[in-house]
């Protein structure tokens, strides 16, 4: 019996292994098709020779990326939400999974039934509209960054893990003199490193990838994020500019495709970039964070 668990459970591991290895293998090919399309001659790609490996390489895509202007000040309007917003979303998250993580927390399972209520049920986009309007935000970068400084998922993952802290730690800290403020700051954040990585990768790419939110709320043009100008490269060619395009021979549809594909290039690579520093604590932080609920 044990011999024939053992095969199924190798027939198993096979077929999902299997499926993981197409999966990521689909998700490369692409993205080296991106790359390669981008840094090929117009030639060949009109010719459709251009598969995975460039050919007739050339970086003018890419010189006309970085001479625009529009896509440098989009990269500081996303760094400003990424480094303003991220250390306030993981402290206001943590300011609210310590109280939640505590058992003797009065009304603790009323308090969790509405943060976990928040996240199937919301009052939609035009009330959020109405409010950011009402704070003063519209029209500013604090309005990426303020209306999702808390998320109810956040403070779940990052209350199951403070919940795995042994109790004794504390109470230890207790008997020191510290009072609660010292209890998180000083031992809890500290030995949080995994899930609070992980926490802070997600916020990050959330930022990074924030759209829609950009489109609502946005409309001074020097105040779009990097995915709002990816679209209008990739989508509708409103940010390249004609007499760029005229310069090169007059292949614009061409040329204008090849700005496009680098332009996917040059706004992923840095997200790209974060991943392996945090890389080690993911899965951990993960796991630890959501087993137990």
């Amino acid at each position: 019996m044990n011999r024939n668990k053992s095969m199924s459970e190798r027939i198993g591991m096979v077929i999902v292994y299997s499926i993981l290895i197409l999966f990521c293998s689909s998700i490369i090919l692409a993205f080296m098709n991106v790359i390669a399309i981008s840094l090929s001659g117009k030639t060949s790609v009109m010719r459709g020779e251009v598969t995975f490996i460039p050919k007739n390489v050339n970086f003018e895509a890419y010189k006309v990326i970085i001479q625009k202007d529009s896509v440098w000040s989009a990269y500081a309007n996303t760094l400003f939400i990424i480094i303003a917003g991220t250390p306030l979303q993981i402290m206001l998250t943590c300011f609210a999974a310590f109280p939640l993580s505590r058992t003797d927390l009065v009304g603790k399972k009323f308090i969790t039934l509405m943060l976990v209520f928040t996240m199937w049920f919301s009052a939609g986009m035009i009330p959020m509209f109405l409010l950011v309007r009402t704070l003063k935000l519209y029209n500013t970068l604090w309005a990426l960054i303020v209306p999702g400084l808390i998320s109810a998922y956040n403070v779940m993952i990052i209350r199951n893990f403070f919940q795995e802290i042994p109790s004794s730690l504390e109470e230890s800290a207790r008997i020191d003199g510290c009072n609660d403020a010292r209890v998180l700051f000083q031992i809890f954040i500290p030995l949080s490193k995994p899930v609070l990585a992980t926490v802070s990768l997600w916020v990050i790419v959330g930022y990074w990838n924030n759209y829609m939110s950009a489109l609502i709320y946005i409309r001074n043009p020097k105040l779009y994020t990097l995915q709002v100008v990816l679209r209008n490269i990739v989508l509708t060619g409103s940010d390249i500019s004609g007499e760029v395009l005229s310069a090169q021979e007059n292949d614009e549809e061409l040329l204008s495709d090849c700005i496009k594909y680098a332009a996917i290039i040059v706004t992923t690579i840095p997200i790209m970039c974060v991943y392996p520093f945090l890389q080690k604590y993911f899965v951990k932080g993960v796991i630890v964070g959501a087993v137990k609920g």
